[in-house]
């Protein structure tokens, strides 16, 4: 069986307060702080043999990139399939700017549901697709792995590493 850990990248100025897919904001001051704490903490458990795959976008390789040197591992591993959904017509607003122009989405996220198809964005099942695409590319290699990811993703992916659906647990 092959260790991976997965990872939600840091906070941004954009978290917990506007939809973030495709959209690149840096990590806050509290963010950066809090990757290389978790870093720190983290790095004492690695192996040496460890791999860090990231998302390419600068919130994830930021917290990927505290984690390598934290750790003095030789670098980040950039893998698209890892970014965040691309949530369309969410992208940057706030939930109820979001639910002014799409109210049927913002009341499916309301209920909890996950399996949101953004309108201009992304599926569900694209995005499940890409991540059990890139999960079964890291059991296939057989390395140990952390992977910085994206709170899509991380449900996808913890889902699959333990074989059961998703669930708002996941977050």
């Amino acid at each position: 069986m092959v260790e991976i850990i997965l990872v939600r990248h840091a906070a941004t100025s954009w978290s917990g307060v506007r939809y973030c897919g495709i959209s690149d904001p840096p990590l806050s001051p509290t963010g950066l702080a809090d990757a290389r704490r978790l870093a720190v903490s983290l790095s004492r458990d690695l192996p040496a043999d460890v791999r860090v795959v990231s998302s390419p976008s600068r919130r994830a390789v930021a917290t990927a990139t505290a984690i390598v040197e934290a750790a003095h591992l030789p670098g980040v591993e950039l893998d698209a399939r890892w970014r965040e959904a691309d949530v369309g017509i969410a992208e940057g607003r706030t939930f109820d700017e979001l639910s002014a122009i799409a109210p049927d989405v913002a009341a499916a996220l309301a209920r909890g549901d996950l399996e949101i198809d953004w309108p201009g964005g992304e599926t569900h099942s694209s995005l499940a697709a890409r991540v059990a695409d890139a999960w079964a590319d890291l059991v296939a290699v057989g390395r140990p792995a952390v992977v910085v990811t994206h709170a899509g993703p991380f449900m996808h992916a913890r889902a699959l590493g333990e074989d059961r659906p998703i669930s708002r647990d996941d977050l």
